[in-house]
């Protein structure tokens, strides 16, 4: 195998440390998609890489070289990773399996409690509940993939805006809920998961979808101060405690008061580029990964072919043996003619 098969981690680790500048060099919805597709396409093509090393070293255990129909010689000989390269490789591959399996299921648990307290709430799908605590708190929870949550503001939070802040806190929430945000958050988590080199991916993906909330919670009350004046309101008020929830002024306010200040986004050719390039590039190792291994594999079974020809039956062949007192003639038949008659002898002098 070539270098392609560790490039994806490469660029793996290129888009972790460029995510947090990435989410905000696009339009906020634009930057939710486009982060999440490259790094669902890095995670996977990582994942790929950490199989096809494992291969190289599994495939060399006789039982299973038997079965698949290669020779381990051969592969052995021709195997280009080293075997504590291939080990690592698959022992890495075993733990982020794991650490997925796990974070879906806690994900899953996760949005089991938002979708069962929405269903002790009352009012209607997409509405405000409130509820009466003193502590600063809102957030929208989701009630599952397909349905609308709920929003919940404390009272302490409603005395703490004013009549316009209190709208644009209710048209974030109401963003976050129509376009079911928390399933970006929980992809990105999940990504992250497989491939640790993507952990800043979460943070961004959130991020984006923030702000994504805050443009059009701006789009709705039609007026980017008032947002952004209800932002630092909450976040001033104090820090929101939303389990499994969607908070109002909970990350990074200062630089979503800064942006919805400096106007709507607009989109930029670098962070385009860079994001296409990490796209592209990913693309064409998974493929070059792929060949490569299919090649080696090939190689293996040739050689195996070889070792091992194929044995075929000669049919009407015949064959001459001699007896001191007689010629024997014998005619190899196919299989399905009786075992008597299958030669002739023929000679003179005789017993």
């Amino acid at each position: 195998m070539t270098f392609a098969v560790y490039a994806p981690f490469v660029i793996s680790a290129i888009l972790g440390a460029l995510a947090p500048a990435l989410s905000r060099g696009f339009p906020p919805p634009t930057a939710v998609r486009l982060l999440l597709a490259v790094g669902v396409v890095c995670a996977l093509t990582s994942a790929l890489a950490l199989g096809a090393l494992t291969l190289t070293l599994v495939g060399q255990v006789p039982a299973v070289a038997s079965a698949g129909g290669w020779s381990a010689r051969s592969l052995h000989t021709h195997d280009p990773v080293a075997a504590i390269t291939a080990t690592a490789a698959g022992l890495t591959l075993t733990g982020v399996a794991a650490l997925l399996a796990r974070t879906c299921v806690r994900l899953y648990g996760t949005l089991t409690h938002a979708r069962r307290a929405c269903r002790r709430m009352s009012g209607e799908p997409g509405g405000m509940v409130v509820i009466d605590d003193p502590r600063p708190e809102a957030y929208a929870v989701p009630a599952g993939a397909l349905k609308v949550g709920r929003i919940v503001v404390s009272s302490g939070m409603l005395r703490a805006l004013t009549s316009g802040e209190r709208e644009a806190l209710l048209a974030h929430e109401t963003a976050h809920l129509r376009h079911r945000h928390h399933l970006y958050r929980m992809l990105a988590t999940a990504v992250a998961s497989l491939n640790p080199l993507l952990a800043w991916l979460p943070r961004a993906v959130e991020y984006a979808t923030e702000r994504w909330a805050d443009e059009e919670a701006a789009a709705s009350v039609g007026d980017r101060r008032v947002v952004a004046r209800a932002l630092a309101s909450a976040a001033l008020a104090g820090r929101p405690r939303a389990d499994g929830g969607l908070a109002f002024g909970r990350q990074d306010v200062g630089r979503r008061v800064s942006a919805l200040l400096a106007g709507p986004p607009a989109q930029r050719p670098l962070p385009t580029v860079a994001l296409g390039a990490l796209l592209i590039a990913s693309l064409i190792t998974a493929h070059d990964t792929a060949r490569d291994a299919d090649q080696l594999f090939d190689q293996a079974q040739s050689a195996s072919d070889a070792e091992h020809p194929p044995l075929t039956a000669a049919r009407g062949t015949e064959h001459s043996a001699y007896h001191p007192s007689c010629t024997i003639r014998v005619v190899a038949k196919s299989p399905e003619v009786r075992r008597s008659g299958a030669g002739t002898c023929e000679g003179s002098g005789g017993a």
